[in-house]
């Protein structure tokens, strides 16, 4: 059997480093960390979990690091794994059999880069080295985002491969970004790297995605378009994703043209990459040119998934696409078809959460009888009264408004040992818009203070329970309950969340807040107030959502009247949503596809 060791440079990831060691117990011999000078626990941590650390005095250079790292490794076999990463456990045998039976010298493996707030779903897709036969032949260099050299200069492509290996990178989320401040360390490196050679693509590249995660899409555009006009071999590992980001910073830009001009240059470059095709169905879609996005999307089945080189989002050729058909279909009005793509995109990922419950929402539309829905519903799951299903389907049906179907659902549930306090979650939403208040807040009150279950079938239970009591009390005009339900919007929602319950409260108390000045226009709050909002509006209590109205005076956002439209929209008032589109056009000079599409009804209806 071939020797394995992890082999890492870390610095103060006390927070992240224990996760990364332990996802390669059953595989590693060995584990080397070269620290770079932690000053928190990190040390003691990896120490503890058998890790040999060796101090190394940074000196500004990642490959420098690396490579020191990787001469304190004694094993026949190199995993290169960051902290903040950790290996899929399924991947185990894959790598196992690999090393084991190879004659190449490393391989790539699948990196899943989760974004925003964490999400077992929300991640985009590259190929990294991970895996290295240590037998002295190569060399990291490059200060930052180094890669791989041999001492003999020759190509490296031949003796490496991509392997079905998964490593999940916890580092692009919000909260880590901000406590380790990657921005403010990354850039310096790399314009120092520019200052000496301003012209190198790769370089280049790396700085685009420096500003693309600050969201400045117009100056990662520049230096994308530098980097594609300085490239000289399009072979290179990273320009299909340079292609990838020029399309998505037109997109965020605004420039649905030029986003499809670079669709098409991707795609004559690389014409198996069908995540380009999605991006241009994706885009026309947007765009309500709804026969070429159709067209596109069934091209995106046809195609199938692609190489895991050109791989950015999972499932563009199967689930991803066969989703956004059912979400077109749906959008317009053709509920069969819809639902006959949602059960597609669900043959292809059956824990598809977005399409199961998009099923009941046109199972709903479709079927008068309810019980029917309730019957339909069900079929997708092989056992109905194994308990995860039964609150997931009630869940749905709650959603739906269908609230004597939920509560049937959960009453024939017998063994649901642990999952307590989901069904108390459910139980209190359908209370709550049966308007049966009294006994909902005690429920949302359970929910918060439960601590958060090891397995969640649903999510979120707490941080919505935490917004619904806070409703509750609004409704209610109980200020004690307001306060508690912000002692736990605090505790169990994001910051924006926060800022929009607060800001909700003092208006509701008859006070004149100062303008909160949020930064990105508001958007995140402005989405926390929506919701809000939302749960009176369900509830029919239409003079109290006109007081609470107010709390959008105090957002900067030119979609903040497109956005109530949809709220309007949503809850079946569509001449309303309407009036806001056209006063959205007016005053804001501002419409999207959503909106657009509150026009198109409201005119055929």
């Amino acid at each position: 059997m071939a020797s394995i060791g992890l082999c890492m440079i870390a610095k103060n990831e006390e927070k992240n480093i224990g996760r990364c060691i332990q996802s390669v117990r059953k595989l590693a011999d060995e584990i080397v960390v070269a620290d770079t000078g932690s000053t928190d626990n990190t040390v003691l941590i990896a120490e503890g979990l058998g890790a040999r650390v060796y101090a190394y005095p940074w000196n500004g250079s990642f490959a420098n690091a690396r490579n020191f790292a990787m001469d304190k490794a004694e094993s026949e076999w190199l995993l290169l794994l960051d902290a903040d990463e950790a290996l899929d456990q399924n991947s185990i045998k894959a790598v196992t059999e690999f090393i084991n039976t190879t004659g190449l010298d490393g391989a790539h493996f699948r990196i899943r880069n989760y974004t925003g707030r964490y999400s077992p779903e929300n991640y985009s897709l590259h190929s990294g080295l991970r895996l290295l036969r240590n037998n002295g032949k190569y060399r990291f260099q490059g200060e930052i985002h180094e890669q791989i050299v041999s001492d003999g200069g020759e190509n490296l492509s031949p003796r490496f491969t991509t392997l079905n290996a998964v490593v999940h990178h916890y580092g692009y989320l919000d909260e880590t970004v901000r406590e380790k401040q990657k921005r403010r360390r990354n850039i310096p490196i790399l314009e120092k790297q520019l200052e000496q050679n301003p012209d190198e693509p790769f370089a280049l590249f790396n700085m685009g995605n420096e500003y693309l995660s600050m969201q400045d899409y117009k100056t990662a555009l520049q230096y994308y378009e530098k980097a594609l006009g300085y490239l000289k071999n399009r072979c290179l590992a990273f320009v299909p994703h340079l292609f990838f980001r020029i399309i998505n910073c037109h997109e965020n830009l605004g420039e649905h043209e030029k986003a499809l001009r670079a669709i098409q240059a991707g795609l004559n470059e690389f014409p198996r990459c069908t995540d380009y095709e999605f991006l241009r169905a994706d885009i026309l879609h947007k765009c309500r040119r709804y026969t070429l996005a159709l067209e596109s999307f069934e091209a995106c089945l046809k195609m199938g998934n692609p190489p895991m080189q050109l791989e950015f989002l999972p499932g563009c050729g199967t689930w991803r696409a066969a989703c956004q058909l059912g979400e077109l279909y749906r959008e317009l009005e053709d509920y069969g078809r819809a639902l006959r793509y949602y059960d597609l995109a669900l043959s292809h990922k059956p824990n598809l959460y977005t399409a199961l419950y998009r099923s009941g929402n046109v199972l709903n539309k479709l079927y008068p009888d309810k019980s029917e829905v309730l019957k339909k519903l069900f079929s997708y799951f092989a056992n109905p009264r194994y308990a995860p299903n039964a609150i997931v389907g009630a869940d749905i049906l709650a959603g739906e408004g269908l609230y004597t179907q939920a509560l049937e659902a959960l009453e024939e549930l017998t063994d649901y040992e642990g999952l307590e306090t989901e069904i108390t979650y459910v139980k209190a939403r359908i209370l709550f818009y049966r308007q049966q208040l009294d006994k909902a807040a005690p429920l949302f009150d359970l929910v918060c203070k439960t601590p958060e279950p090891d397995e969640r079938i649903l999510r979120g239970t707490r941080p919505l329970s935490a917004m619904m009591l806070f409703a509750t009390g609004l409704i209610q005009n109980d200020t004690k309950q307001l306060e508690q339900a912000l002692f736990y919007i605090r505790s169990h929602c994001c910051e924006s969340e926060y800022a929009a319950a607060v800001l909700m409260r003092d208006i509701f108390l008859g006070l004149s807040p100062e303008d909160p000045h949020y930064a990105d226009e508001g958007k995140p709050e402005l989405a926390a107030m929506l919701r809000l909002l939302d749960m009176l509006l369900k509830c029919r209590r239409f003079e109290l959502f006109e007081q609470m109205l107010r709390v959008l005076n105090y957002v900067d956002s030119r979609d903040v009247l497109l956005r109530l439209a949809q709220l309007y929209d949503d809850n079946g008032f569509t001449p309303l949503a309407a009036d806001h589109v056209l006063r959205s056009i007016k005053e804001l000079d501002t419409i999207d596809a959503a909106g657009a599409g509150i026009l198109f009804r409201q005119v055929h209806s």
